[in-house]
């Protein structure tokens, strides 16, 4: 049996592009795009445009909330900042790495464990690049700092 994983790349945005992406979440979406298509060339312009859009990770906090919430869930586990989840009954495969830029989730499922409980957090912005997807948590209570 061959699993097909979807990548996903989580991201924290700070308040300007918050606000941009309440109104436009599709524009965060192809800045975000251009960034990650980028060549070696334009590393740098790259970095910094990706320093201006996006906020850096408090790994700490999306490490223990992650932990907290899932770790009653069988087929559940954890090694520092990597989580996975296995779910044997509905076939789902989720590994959730923690990086201080962004999250990166590979699941073989859309709707995962993994972006279920972190929806809760305000201003991420989820995309995968290869299928043209994107959610922005912006309606939510939960603040990381």
């Amino acid at each position: 049996m061959v699993i097909i994983l979807k990548t996903f790349f989580i991201f924290k945005l700070n308040k300007e592009y918050s606000s941009i992406a309440i109104k436009t979440p599709y524009n965060i979406y192809l800045l975000l795009f251009s960034i990650y298509k980028q060549n070696k060339k334009n590393l740098y312009k790259a970095y910094n445009l990706f320093d201006e859009i996006c906020l850096s990770i408090n790994r700490d906090f999306f490490n223990y909330y992650i932990y907290n919430t899932l770790n009653i869930l069988e087929g559940y586990t954890k090694y520092r900042y990597i989580h996975m989840y296995n779910d044997y009954f509905t076939g789902e495969v989720s590994k959730i790495t923690i990086n201080n830029s962004h999250i990166k989730l590979k699941s073989n499922k859309d709707e995962n464990v993994f972006i279920e409980k972190i929806k809760d957090i305000k201003d991420l912005f989820i995309c995968d690049f290869d299928n043209n997807y994107y959610i922005f948590t912006s309606k939510k209570r939960m603040k990381t700092r």
